[in-house]
């Protein structure tokens, strides 16, 4: 018999799952700035914008409006807000 310890076993994690982040929102949904750690950087300009409908069947479907944004420091974020709940996300690949 094969006996398999459970307790040092490594647990699976999901990968590039979404973090909560605040954005600054103007008129129109207009991304103003995305905080990270605490600290709001300026959206210079908005590459991108798309919106996802899925999962019509189930109980919670999923509705967001994407935006990819470059930022004042030259990063360059996918953010979503989630149609359902108004809450924003940041999707990192």
């Amino acid at each position: 018999m094969i006996t398999i310890q459970t307790s040092n076993t490594p647990r699976l994690r999901s990968l590039n799952r979404p973090r909560r982040i605040t954005v600054e929102a103007g008129e129109a949904d207009e991304i103003i700035a995305v905080h990270f750690s605490g600290r709001p950087i300026a959206v210079e300009s908005v590459v991108e914008t798309w919106r996802i409908d899925d999962e019509w069947w189930r109980e919670k479907a999923i509705s967001r409006q994407y935006w990819r944004v470059v930022l004042e420091d030259g990063r360059v974020a996918d953010v979503y807000r989630d149609l359902a709940t108004g809450k924003w996300w940041r999707q990192a690949y």
